[in-house]
């Protein structure tokens, strides 16, 4: 897996701002500390965000053990190519440990490419003062 640098910031942060409606919370400081932190996978144009809990934590109504994986965001400059199921799989196989991540529950795409990749829901959790419903998934 290719770990992003920060040369490949303003690669990364256009394939975020062509998604602004789906990731509005995405900040460049944020963009960066992440890249900072290895915490940025970037490959064929495919962007996956990433860290691993360093303590046990409670998320939505499920709780995961320390050294789980939780990826906070999947990005493909080109939607639909097929990349993204490439890259994640690719990130899947390295990774030794469970690996989560939440989407909004209305959000059908995503929902339905998660599960084509192997993940499974198993839990429920709500932001913004509990008015957006969300869904936890694992591998």
């Amino acid at each position: 897996m290719r770990t992003a640098t920060l040369k490949n910031y303003d690669d990364i942060w256009s394939i975020f701002k062509k998604y602004k409606k789906v990731f509005p919370h995405i900040r460049t400081d944020y963009l960066k500390r992440q890249i900072k932190n290895n915490n940025v996978i970037f490959e064929n144009d495919v962007v996956i965000v990433k860290d691993t809990y360093k303590r046990k934590v409670n998320l939505g109504n499920t709780s995961f053990d320390k050294g789980t994986t939780i990826i906070h965001q999947i990005a493909n400059n080109n939607q639909g190519n097929g990349y993204s199921s490439v890259v994640l799989n690719k990130f899947l196989n390295e990774v030794k440990n469970k690996v989560i991540l939440t989407v909004r529950k209305s959000n059908q795409i995503a929902r339905k490419f998660y599960e084509k990749n192997n993940f499974k829901e198993v839990g429920k959790i709500c932001w913004q003062n509990n008015q957006i419903e969300g869904v936890i998934y694992e591998t």
